[in-house]
């Protein structure tokens, strides 16, 4: 009898049914978008499906995005219409979203009500937000009160969206006790909110007159203006007719500071209290151009810039404050060279970023020429690294870091435009 055939088939184990990959929850999701290296990259992210974009425009994943990746610094404005903007050169990393922004033209404004001539002009730039005056507006104000407050707008270049601000009532200004014809200048700002996800804002109108600041404040949450503050100090000597006695404010840890020009001083305006104090300035910087930053440990911290024949520098100071009895006093860290000898100027500070504009005619300067050539470098706080990070134009004097505030579905579309 013939043996069964064998099968020539192998023999095959039973085995595990295959694993499941994991579930992504939202609180995985989240994770991983944290750690997107750039903001272009997230709004790509977005694009992929709802559930993302849902997710990555919630406000509270927003906040803490953003609390890791500091917004981008794009470029400088210095006016309306499209030439406006000067966006960030090459090698700067930025670059390639800056000159995509520049294409998007949102920088317009065609989309605000006509003010008359000569139009609107940028009064600051704070938050993504933009703050406009429009410098065709009637004089305001009676008899001796009289005087040319500019109209405001609050505007968001990226969405379009505006807010028209009502103008000071005329009982507030009364309240002034500051005569038309005794105002030095006045400047409008937009007050630093710490959070780009806050949707509220206000603004700022400090009043100069010889011997007085007077500090009006519009919340956007009240949506109407109100008197801050006041001081007043002696000056001595004249100061000529509608100059300024205040240098341009600045703002660090929830403060608003001014150079007195004609001072060796700082003034000092709490945004909590609402109230003025001065500060004295190390020897000899009445007439340097200064910025004021963010020191450790709730201190503040100051470049100036050192010029003279044979040097251009920076020294940066700590003002160490009233610990253990101490006095308040300036020390001196450390004098940072710069690249060329030359006239350099701050225009401004921000994310842990200084910038200063170099202005020339030559291989040396000449300020008799009326030509000048100028170059914005950036020097880092912590490091005293100095990188340049464009070529501008005299009047692009306003840091714009983008993008706005309140990233919301529209916005992510405006990024995804962008980069597209």
């Amino acid at each position: 009898m013939a043996s069964p055939a064998r099968s020539i088939l192998p023999r095959l184990e039973p085995t595990a049914s295959p694993r499941q990959p994991a579930v992504l929850t939202n609180d995985v999701l989240e994770e991983i978008f944290l750690r997107v290296a750039t903001h272009g990259d997230l709004a790509r992210a977005s694009a992929a499906c709802v559930s993302f974009r849902r997710l990555i425009a919630d406000p509270n994943f927003l906040r803490r995005f953003r609390s890791r990746h500091p917004p981008l610094l794009l470029g400088f404005l210095g006016g309306v219409g499209h030439e406006a903007f000067q966006p960030v050169e090459a090698p700067h990393p930025n670059a390639p979203v800056a000159r995509a922004l520049c294409r998007a033209g949102v920088f317009s404004f065609d989309y605000l009500p006509d003010c008359g001539e000569p139009g609107w002009s940028l009064s600051d730039v704070c938050d993504g937000r933009l703050l406009l005056e429009a410098e065709g507006s009637p004089v305001h104000g009676n008899g001796a009160n009289r005087f040319a407050w500019p109209d405001l707008a609050v505007c968001d270049p990226l969405s379009r969206q505006y807010l028209l601000l009502p103008r000071m009532p005329e009982d507030l200004l009364a309240f002034l006790q500051i005569k038309g014809r005794d105002i030095n200048d006045f400047d409008d700002l937009l007050v630093p909110s710490g959070d780009w996800e806050e949707t509220s804002f206000r603004v700022l109108r400090m009043v100069q007159s010889r011997t007085t600041s007077v500090v009006l404040v519009f919340s956007s949450t009240s949506s109407c203006w109100s008197v801050g503050a006041s001081t007043s100090w002696d000056v001595s000597f004249h100061i000529p007719p509608r100059q300024p006695v205040l240098g341009r404010p600045q703002f660090a840890h929830g403060c608003c500071y001014c150079k007195l020009k004609y001072l060796n001083k700082l003034l000092k305006l709490d945004m909590n209290t609402m109230e003025f104090s001065t500060i004295d300035l190390p020897p000899d910087n009445e007439s340097h151009s200064m910025a004021i930053v963010e020191a450790a440990e709730g201190n503040l911290g100051m470049f100036s810039v050192i010029s003279d024949i044979e040097v251009t520098s920076v020294q940066y100071y700590i003002f160490v404050q009233n610990l253990s009895g101490r006095a308040n006093e300036w020390h001196i860290k450390k004098t940072i060279p710069l690249p060329d000898r030359c006239f350099y100027e701050f225009i401004g500070s921000a994310q842990g970023y200084v910038f200063l504009v170099r202005m020339r005619t030559g291989p040396f300067c000449n300020l008799s020429q009326s030509h000048f050539e100028y170059v914005c470098f950036s020097l880092e706080s912590k490091t005293a690294n100095i990188q340049r990070v464009s070529g501008m134009g005299p009047s692009f004097s306003y840091l714009y870091f983008g993008f706005p505030s309140s990233l919301s579905p529209r916005r992510i579309q405006g990024y995804e435009a962008l980069q597209g």
